[in-house]
């Protein structure tokens, strides 16, 4: 029995967005949050999930909005004249590596204030940039996992598999396909389907990644963007040159991780779903939570 964590990026990117993401976990098949603890949605995303202590929680470093301590305060991360952060804030050298560090650590405390810990996950980016050396230092200073293990890459002419350095706490435990390669094409291209009928899991279904010759009691990570979508996420928010295309395959998202079909190739794979804490601990919180509901995706005896 493989297992699978079903990742949900963007949480807090506004209330709007948070409905499609909940419905995922009410509904659905999601088993973990990616959370940025910096947009409009981000305390109504903390508190609702207080409620959902089967949802692993990772910190989902955009960085897209404003700054949670007074911009005045961190000058470096801001576009000159606003509140709102660089476009450039990951790769930029005269960031101030002091000031993101506040910034990471207010970020950080405003989840454990609301939600009553740190996430479950940080990131660890290396030290090429101030941003980069300040999230790292950030994730380790609360304690957290680093992300992740192995990203795993499809060559879309080959489908020959490869992955990345692995970090050794985590080899043989966590897997990330990698969502560049969705479909088994460049994501730009898999987005644009939209037009000719996207389909949010069909690269999942089909097993691009090849769960099952992952090591044994391994899980693998897939990651999506379901949310519904108000006009900061489609106007205000992602800046980057596939924003258009995200957005729009938000909603698509909901509908995929809710459906009948997702459910059936589960349970007719054998897929164990577990959160990101039960694939890095061996814990079974979202197998529990499945089995409280009196679900038939529970592999519990």
């Amino acid at each position: 029995m493989q297992k699978l964590v079903i990742r949900a990026d963007d949480v807090g990117y506004t209330p709007v967005g948070n409905i499609g993401v909940f419905e995922t976990f009410d509904k659905g098949y999601s088993t973990s949050a990616d959370v940025m603890l910096e947009s409009p949605g981000t305390l109504d995303a903390l508190r609702r999930l207080r409620e959902y202590p089967w949802i692993s929680v990772g910190w989902h470093t955009h960085f897209w909005n404003s700054p949670v301590l007074p911009a005045s305060e961190v000058p470096s991360l801001v576009i000159p004249g606003t509140d709102r952060f660089r476009h450039d804030l990951r790769e930029a050298k005269d960031v101030r590596y002091e000031e993101m560090l506040r910034e990471c650590r207010a970020e950080l405390d405003r989840c454990v204030d609301v939600l009553g810990r740190a996430p479950d996950v940080g990131v660890e980016m290396g030290d090429d940039s101030p941003f980069a050396a300040a999230v790292s230092q950030a994730s380790r200073e609360y304690g957290m996992a680093v992300r992740y293990g192995s990203r795993l890459r499809r060559d879309p002419a080959t489908g020959e598999i490869t992955r990345g350095p692995v970090d050794p706490r985590y080899e043989g435990k966590l897997y990330i396909a990698d969502n560049r390669n969705l479909g088994g094409g460049p994501l730009p291209e898999t987005f644009r389907q939209l037009e000719n009928g996207y389909d949010a899991i069909d690269w999942l279904l089909k097993d691009t990644m090849r769960i099952h010759e992952l090591p044994e009691g391994a899980a693998l990570m897939h990651g999506f963007h379901p949310a519904y979508v108000d006009y900061y996420i489609a106007k205000l928010g992602d800046y980057g040159p596939l924003a258009g295309l995200v957005t729009l395959s938000r909603a698509y998202d909901v509908e995929a991780l809710c459906s009948k079909r997702l459910h059936d190739w589960i349970l007719q794979n054998n897929i164990e779903l577990c959160n990101v804490r039960d694939a890095l601990y061996g814990t079974r919180d979202y197998q529990n939570h499945l089995r409280r509901i009196g679900s038939d995706l529970c592999v519990l005896g």
